[in-house]
């Protein structure tokens, strides 16, 4: 989607001035909201720390920990320490079993306490679609709220946000999956209108701007447990055996524990920047375009996290886990990504769905050499290009094979090669396509540190327009070696990359070509 929404920002400066809000400068082109200037800092203080000065987070020992942290300092390092890695969601499912990470979510859903907030850019609606499978546990859960209320003191708050991003079967709307999730949620017979009822609250909202959107995807249970991955709640995440499925490979990483407190902060952050649904009593699903409509952006209300007494360690908790959370005006997640990368001093692993230089990177596809990277290349890019100039890092990348996002990643992989080649060190950098649709977007740093998020290493998820994002990462060595085992497989799998003939033709990966340090 990122690539259409490259060829829209071209006639921003063309837009009329949009409605202002809490002096952010945005414009209207085409019915769509974009923005002129980067969006004030957030105002959450969960994103910086504790209120409990006594949980905050020593400087840890391992060197990988120690850089994310001193870049995270003031952004979420102090929520660091005390986690428990939960494991991986693997999409798609199986054929025997085509919902099954869906329907894990799903049992998570119904098992929430006191508060859910679910954010994600795509939301396919209808019979045997992942939003169905989600809205009917919803359901559930309220049915329980109402049966039980003694087991929800607190009440139980529910609040679900899409990412304002546009679809192929609705290329000037980007409210679609929004009124997609509405009318599951509807369809499930959970009332979207109405007077307010005792211990249960749902809202949804999409995010207010089109360019930058919200590309997170995110889940928050209870501020306690945290589900962050690169997968929408979309068809194209089922097997090819169903219907629509697109058998697209994703990940998902689950921790339990302080980090939640941060990524329900970047929630809010978020919904902050974002116009709520209303509806009239009696909304149907059927009619919910007319029955529905999107208002004015959300009141910024008080809060604090919830049962933040209960997650200032997690339970068992011994894993290092940090939150990388960036938007636009926000951009933390940026340099830490970066400095973990040149960081490395043996060997990168990447699985991408997307790769880029900046955009005059995808506009030099037909140059010899590709893009120069040292000037059109992004930051984190060139902190990959230093470490293997400086201490011979291996890089391993596995991308997808979709056509319509191979020039952008060989215009990339050129100027790579190009910063390589010179001295020697072309062997350094392999490169495969992926067997099959890959929508990962994970790292593997040296054996010791995983990253995984919605962040692709892209120029439309970086800098001060760059999309909403939110990563975890960790040097848990569970959680290590299960991405670690999910990228050899794929890579064993996949296919070498070999560059157009004005590239020189190199391939730059292939079975036996050198040994993995």
């Amino acid at each position: 989607m990122k690539w259409l929404g490259v060829l829209l920002a071209i006639g921003l400066l063309a837009g009329r001035a949009g409605d202002q809000v809490a002096g952010v400068q945005a414009a209207q082109l085409a019915g769509l909201t974009w923005l002129r200037a980067p969006l004030p800092p957030p105002e959450t203080a969960a994103l910086v720390a504790p209120p409990d000065p006594g949980a905050v987070c020593p400087r840890p020992a391992a060197r990988l920990d120690r850089t994310l942290y001193d870049h995270l300092l003031g952004a979420g390092a102090a929520f660091s320490c005390g986690n428990r890695v939960d494991g991986l969601l693997h999409f798609p499912g199986t054929p025997a079993d085509p919902l099954r990470p869906f329907d894990q979510l799903a049992t998570q859903l119904r098992a929430a306490r006191q508060e859910i907030l679910l954010a994600n850019m795509v939301w396919d609606s209808g019979d045997g679609a992942p939003g169905a499978r989600l809205a009917g546990a919803l359901a559930d859960l309220r049915r329980h709220v109402q049966a039980h209320p003694h087991d929800y003191p607190q009440g139980m708050t529910v609040r679900i946000l899409l990412g304002n991003s546009v679809r192929f079967d609705s290329l000037l709307d980007p409210t679609t999956n929004a009124f997609n999730a509405a009318r599951d949620l509807l369809t499930a017979g959970l009332p979207l209108a109405g007077p307010p009822e005792a211990g249960w609250r749902l809202e949804l909202a999409n995010y207010r701007y089109a360019a930058p959107h919200s590309h997170m995807k995110l889940l928050v249970l209870d501020g306690q447990r945290v589900t962050a991955g690169g997968f929408n709640v979309s068809a194209l995440h089922l097997p090819a055996s169903v219907p629509g499925g697109g058998d697209v490979q994703d990940l998902a990483l689950q921790v339990s524990g302080p980090v939640a407190v941060q990524a329900a902060a970047a929630f809010r952050d978020t919904w902050r920047h974002s116009r709520p649904l209303v509806c009239r009593p009696g909304a149907q699903a059927a009619t919910v375009r007319r029955d529905c409509r999107l208002g004015d952006p959300v009141h910024a209300e008080p809060w604090t996290p919830p049962v933040t007494r209960a997650v200032t360690r997690g339970p068992g908790g011994q894993a290092r886990v940090y939150g990388l959370y960036r938007r636009s005006g926000y951009e933390s997640g940026d340099g830490a990504l970066r400095a973990l990368f040149g960081a490395a001093q043996s060997r990168i692993d990447l699985l991408q769905s997307q790769v880029s230089g900046d955009l005059r990177c995808d506009l030099s596809f037909t140059a010899p050499g590709g893009c120069p990277l040292r000037t059109r290349g992004l930051p984190v890019w060139q902190a990959v290009a230093e470490a293997v100039r400086q201490r011979h890092v291996h890089v391993r990348l596995v991308l997808d094979p979709e056509p319509l996002l191979r020039f952008e990643a060989l215009s990339l992989l050129g100027g790579l090669l190009g910063e390589l080649r010179p001295l020697g060190l072309e062997d350094h950098l392999e490169v495969r396509w992926a067997a099959g649709r890959l929508h990962t977007k994970a790292a593997l740093i040296d054996g010791a540190m995983t990253v995984v998020g919605s962040t692709n290493l892209h120029f439309s998820s970086f800098g001060a327009r760059g999309l909403t994002e939110y990563d975890l990462a960790t040097s848990d060595p569970g959680a290590v070696a299960a991405v670690q085992a999910t990228f050899d497989r794929t890579w064993r799998q996949a296919s070498p990359v070999r560059l157009p003939w004005w590239q020189r033709g190199a391939q730059l990966s292939g079975p036996g070509e050198r040994r993995r340090p």
